[in-house]
């Protein structure tokens, strides 16, 4: 494997960190199978707002790091036991994000901007080729090189329609953007402290959240050297692991975990991280079980979800054999509003999810219509199931549809 390193005698320079397996060689150019390797060009203000590694250091054991990591993130930033796993878990995904399906990302809250800040500077040594970010728009962060999967540490952006589109749509691998007709890739992990505002929900649906306790009492701030020694100690060890263990990330399934899509994608990609460790491995599905109840408790708010779970009563109900796409939005208002919403969804804006879920509507001189056709009765019962709609778990006797989507219960892996 062939990384890019810090060159100690020009903090605007790069090196390049060869390494075969057993020994690595770092060099400004190195050659292998016939081939000479340098380090891209970039501009020197971004090298030196990088952090970089220097070199190879052993690591000792998957556990061993870890626990190293955990020790500082709980003792020195005064991180809570569990949401410091999490954090630690995410760290280690920013070493392997070309591996991943997603690069997950982190979303910090909590109204303590020194403690928010002092975790970034924290993030900003120990996460991968880290940069501490301020006042961004979605056009500045794109024209950062973001093929390297840079670690974007962001604090309480403005967050427009644009960036949020970014942060929600930017973590899936093989994603690109175009910029001045040339197109860059944009999947790279990112953090970002969103201060005492609410996460956006698009945001939120490939990112993990850690909310800063107000009643920490801090003590000194982490002083500039003492954040250096940590950055020099475990960048070089975390190059390590990311050069012994980047061919062996496999993503599978995980026992007894019963999770939303959503956390379930990022709990895989998590766990595939920690390397020879199952254990540690699997102690991602306690972590992420408060996530995925607020999740559901968030799906049963959504229009799809609202207007799957109307459906469902009407057909239950068995008095009619369809219903007007009008009375539909009027359900589905009363519906959320039994929950404490207030949102009201127009029939055009219920027409437009009907078409999103693949129910077709039927016009008459009535006004548009979704006839209760077997076809549909099925669908909709299979999209209950697919977006975890509360009710559908309630099989009605007599329901041929709700016996046939239930299915046998799937095995443990």
């Amino acid at each position: 494997m062939i990384d890019l390193v810090a060159d100690p005698s020009d903090p605007a320079r790069l090196k390049v960190l060869l390494w075969d397996g057993t020994t690595a060689k770092v060099a400004r150019q190195v050659k292998y199978d016939r081939h000479t390797y340098e380090p891209v060009a970039l501009d020197p203000t971004v090298v030196r707002g990088v952090r970089w590694p220097t070199r190879r250091d052993d690591y000792g054991s998957t556990r061993r790091l870890f626990d190293r990591i955990l020790g500082l993130v709980t003792e020195k930033v005064k991180i809570e036991e569990q949401p410091a796993r999490i954090l630690v878990h995410f760290i280690f995904s920013t070493w392997l994000p070309e591996r991943l399906t997603v690069a997950p990302g982190l979303a910090i809250v909590g109204s303590s901007v020194g403690h928010a800040f002092q975790l970034l500077r924290f993030l900003q040594c120990v996460c991968r080729r880290s940069i501490l970010l301020v006042g961004m728009s979605q056009a500045d962060l794109i024209s950062l090189p973001l093929s390297l999967y840079p670690t974007l540490l962001l604090d309480r952006p403005r967050l427009t329609r644009s960036l949020c589109s970014f942060l929600s749509t930017s973590n899936r691998r093989g994603l690109v953007a175009v910029r001045r007709g040339k197109v860059v890739s944009v999947c790279c992990p990112k953090v970002v402290y969103f201060g005492t505002e609410e996460v956006p929900e698009a945001v939120a649906s490939a990112t993990l959240e850690i909310t800063l306790s107000p009643t920490v009492v801090l003590g000194h701030a982490l002083e500039d050297e003492q954040l250096n020694d940590t950055a020099a100690e475990l960048q070089n060890k975390l190059l390590a692991y990311r050069l012994a263990n980047f061919t062996k990330i496999r993503l599978s399934q995980l026992k007894g975990a019963s999770f939303t899509d959503q956390t379930h994608e990022l709990a895989i990609n998590l766990a595939a991280c920690v390397i020879d460790d199952v254990e540690l491995a699997a102690g991602v599905v306690p972590l992420l079980t408060e996530r995925d109840e607020r999740v559901r408790g968030q799906r049963d708010r959504q229009p799809e979800s609202v207007i799957l779970e109307v459906l469902l009563a009407c057909f239950h109900e068995r008095k009619k054999d369809r219903v007007q796409v009008k009375e539909l939005a009027a359900l589905a208002n009363a519906l959320l509003r039994s929950r404490g919403e207030f949102i009201e969804h127009a029939p055009e804006a219920v027409g437009h999810h009907l078409d999103i879920l693949g129910l077709q509507r039927t016009r008459s001189a009535a006004g548009m219509f979704l006839i209760f056709t077997s076809a549909t009765r099925r669908l909709v019962h299979e999209l209950a199931h697919a977006y975890a709609v509360p009710s559908v778990a309630n099989v009605v006797r007599g329901c041929p549809d709700c016996k046939a989507a239930s299915g046998p219960a799937p095995p443990t892996v």
